[in-house]
């Protein structure tokens, strides 16, 4: 049932898949930022690109490969995999494969994409300011989230070009998917609006979600998806918003209750010489109260997403460009 929810709902593969051959070069929300980074390449800068996990970088990438590959010209590499450091003279040499890194033949004038470049180093940057000075290689892409400029050597800064990647708004994010499933009556464009705000505004993971309110729904032989139907699919997810709801009229309520006990227990003071000693123990009994904020719920969506962000987002790039290198 699985494997074949699809095939019900008239699609050949999965239309929600993250990385599918048909949809790697349609880039909704991004043509401006796609527009930024060709340019700095024909300039020959150093692209730094960076943003959050999921919300595109790789769709770009696909998009510069597509652009500016043909004769070889384009090296991708993830720095996920690198153990010491990034071994620049190898990327090069392996464009003429086990002749070049036997004679150590390097072309000029190469693009180098660099993915996951927030784990480079210092040296890493002087090591590729060095083949950048010497005209190996034309322009740099790094992508990454929070990579450290100030770690890059200043040769390189000189060429440095800032790109930020911000979060799609919810025409964007319902364009993706309309692009993908066309106009599938299942799924709303007030729905999908609605599981993009449940995936935290982050494109990967509303693919997954709409992936999985899809199958659901043909499971259970829906026609069309509802608001109430997101409720069975995804209940953590409103149980914790409903919970921050009462956390916001709570401490409200807990202020009024304590400023109005507040002159009462000054009464209770002046009065407790006159009664018995026991009351005035009884008053610390009275800060037991404070046990019910442990009654707190653990945040089991919160913890539900961030294990499938993980699991979803770290993967190796390389699952989704390939085995192929230069481009």
């Amino acid at each position: 049932m699985n494997t074949i929810w699809f095939r019900d709902l008239g699609f050949h593969s999965n239309p929600f898949s993250i990385k599918p051959a048909a949809f790697h070069d349609q880039v909704v929300g991004y043509d401006k930022v796609v527009d930024e980074v060709s340019y700095g390449i024909l300039n020959n800068k150093v692209i730094v690109l960076d943003g959050e996990y999921g919300n595109g970088k790789s769709t770009i990438l696909r998009r510069v490969l597509n652009d500016f590959g043909g004769k070889k010209q384009v090296i991708y590499y993830s720095c996920n995999r690198i153990e010491t450091r990034l071994n620049v003279k190898d990327l090069l040499n392996g464009r003429y494969g086990s002749v070049g890194r036997l004679f150590n033949i390097k072309p000029k004038d190469m693009i180098l994409l660099l993915d996951e470049a927030q784990t480079l180093s210092s040296k890493d940057f002087e090591r590729l300011h060095s083949y950048f000075q010497e005209g190996y290689l034309k322009s740099i892409v790094l992508v990454g989230k929070g990579i450290e400029t100030n770690a890059i050597a200043n040769g390189l800064k000189k060429h440095m070009q800032e790109v930020k990647l911000v979060e799609l708004n919810e025409e964007s994010a319902v364009k993706i998917v309309r692009k993908r499933i066309g106009n599938l009556k299942l799924l709303p464009d007030n729905i999908i609006k609605r599981v993009y705000t449940i995936s935290n505004n982050n494109v990967r993971l509303l693919l997954k979600n709409c992936e999985e309110v899809c199958k659901r729904a043909v499971e259970t032989g829906r026609k069309k998806i509802s608001e109430e139907f997101l409720k069975q699919v995804f209940p953590q997810h409103f149980k914790k918003t409903a919970e921050k709801k009462e956390e916001k009229v709570e401490p409200k309520k807990a202020e009024v209750k304590t400023e109005k006990k507040a002159p009462a227990v000054k009464k209770e003071e002046k009065k407790a010489p006159a009664k018995k000693a026991k009351k005035v123990e009884a008053k610390p009994a009275k800060k037991a109260a404070p046990k019910k904020t442990n009654v707190y719920r653990p945040d089991e969506y919160n913890n539900m997403m961030k294990n499938s962000a993980e699991e979803m987002l770290n993967k190796p790039t390389e699952e989704i460009f390939g085995d192929e290198q230069y481009y």
